[in-house]
């Protein structure tokens, strides 16, 4: 006790003592003085809060109720003018605040920690566009007038042609006729193409093309891609072309003649065509891109709306459970799906396939190889193509009309010389594609928490929706747990104290 306080106590005692002193006749009699000190005495001794140690939990979950921020806590103080059954319901809505607000917050931590994503998508227009490659392939490829009219030869095409699945007819390889048409012989690209029908040589299936309304070297904005199902023709990836014009007038132009007299077991049942728009650096024939088929004498405008995907790398998966592939591959070149399935399909065969082995090799090993390589159940994983990071991607949208039409016919024989309307309508078609807007659409993967921060703010307010609880509050929380538990360390440790001093005496 400091000095003052004795001395204010000592002056409180004198003043009881002089209070006995008057007392009479059961009357307490006190002078003014005298009352006005020991109000003043009283009034500080009430209305002072106890600021020092607290030794007592009891009185430390008082105080904590009592003045922390949690909502409803302050129900629980214990006080006894409360009645039991608020008492309990307090508890039971807190604790059950309490318990929901936990089981979300580790749910909340836990999907923070799966990296969840979301699809943005939005339209970037542009002055100017690079035009997509086409690639347009003829049904019918082979050229019947190239190969030799012979029916043990016809029942070799048979066999490997989509009917060939119905064929009962085997091919007698100890025939001499396949020796002497080399059958068993490797086959350069100038080989195979003497079975198939011309195509950039004049007088072959492509007979024009334009851009923006001028012509174009056929020979130099184009290339021939021979693939399994024939050989076909593409836009040269080295001659990218540009356009600031939208719509069916000023776009790229094909005049197609199939030359149908001619086919030859064709890769399907029909006659015509397919065509693919696609990203200049993609194989369009390992894509997964079935393309446009359209038949003969049909005047057809392809539409295109340019879409760029752009997905996050790992740890985010891009796709179900799929990782994405980084645009550049770890030796340094660019990744392209359809080129990793290409070299996938090269490595399956080993050196059983290329485009150019012998007929023979493509009878009786090729044709099985390739259909078991398409029929394995597990193809992605065995390949490892994952999706790449960023694509680009081209929708296309078809109209047509009949080509050409009974007036024009007329005027197209004093061009070509053919008078045939019928040889028009099953031949010819014309091919305009454009695009639709100078715009590209973009679907960006975004993450779902852009920063820690984010996460902090729905716990915040889950927290502050259950409990009324903050960052403050749960310092307060703390606070009074560290303060519990030294208050029971403390009067632990006073306990055996005093135990041990009533053993020594």
């Amino acid at each position: 006790m400091t000095q003052s306080e004795a001395f204010k106590r000592s002056e409180y005692e004198s003043d009881l003592a002089e209070i006995e002193e008057n007392e009479g006749d059961g009357f307490l009699t006190v002078d003014e003085e005298t009352y006005r000190r020991m109000m003043n005495t009283e009034s500080k001794n009430i209305s002072t809060p106890n600021t020092g140690p607290l030794h007592n939990i009891g009185d430390l979950w008082n105080d904590f109720s009592q003045n922390t921020g949690f909502h409803g806590v302050n129900k629980l103080s214990g006080i006894t003018n409360r009645h039991k059954i608020r008492l309990l319901l307090w508890t039971c809505i807190i604790l059950s605040c309490g318990i929901y607000l936990t089981v979300t917050v580790v749910a909340e931590i836990k999907h923070y920690y799966r990296y969840p994503t979301t699809m943005t998508q939005y339209t970037e227009p542009q002055n100017e566009i690079e035009f997509p490659s086409v690639t347009v392939c003829d049904l019918n490829s082979l050229n019947k007038s190239a190969i030799k009219n012979d029916s043990r030869i016809d029942n070799y095409y048979f066999n490997i042609s989509p009917f060939g699945i119905y064929s009962n007819v085997t091919t007698n390889w100890s025939d001499p006729i396949f020796e002497q048409e080399g059958f068993y012989l490797n086959r350069t690209l100038e080989d195979v193409m003497t079975d198939q029908k011309h195509i950039l040589d004049p007088g072959g299936i492509l007979l024009s093309a334009s851009f923006h309304l001028s012509s174009l070297d056929i020979k130099k904005y184009f290339k021939v891609k021979l693939t399994p199902g024939g050989a076909c023709f593409t836009s040269n990836p080295d001659m990218k072309i540009k356009t600031n014009y939208v719509g069916s007038l000023l776009h790229l132009t094909l005049t197609i003649d199939l030359d149908s007299a001619n086919n030859y077991y064709g890769r399907s049942y029909g006659e015509g065509l397919q065509f693919l728009v696609h990203d200049s650096n993609e194989d369009p024939i390992f894509k997964g891109i079935s393309g446009f088929y359209v038949e003969p004498g049909r005047e057809v405008f392809a539409s295109v709306t340019k879409k760029q995907f752009e997905y996050l790398p790992k740890p985010y998966k891009a796709m179900g459970n799929m990782y994405c592939r980084e645009h550049t591959n770890d030796d340094g070149y660019e990744y392209y799906r359809s080129s990793c399935f290409k070299d996938c399909l090269s490595t399956f065969l080993l050196d059983r396939y290329t485009y150019y082995c012998s007929k023979f090799k493509v009878a009786t090993c090729v044709m099985k190889a390739t259909g078991d390589y398409y029929t394995q159940r597990n193809l992605l994983d065995k390949c490892d193509c994952p999706l790449p990071c960023s694509y680009t991607h081209y929708d296309v949208s078809l109209t047509s009309s009949l080509f050409p039409s009974d007036f024009y016919s007329k005027k197209i024989f004093d061009v070509v010389g053919v008078e045939n309307l019928d040889y028009y309508r099953k031949n010819y078609i014309s091919l305009h594609i454009y695009f639709e807007e100078l715009s590209t659409t973009i679907s960006k993967q975004v993450p779902k928490y852009s920063s820690a921060g984010d996460i902090f703010a729905n716990l915040g307010g889950q927290m502050g929706l259950f409990l009324g609880a903050s960052i403050v509050t749960l310092t307060e929380l703390c606070e009074f747990l560290v303060f519990a538990l030294w208050t029971f360390v403390y009067n632990l440790r006073n306990r055996e104290n005093r135990v041990e001093k009533i053993t020594m005496k």
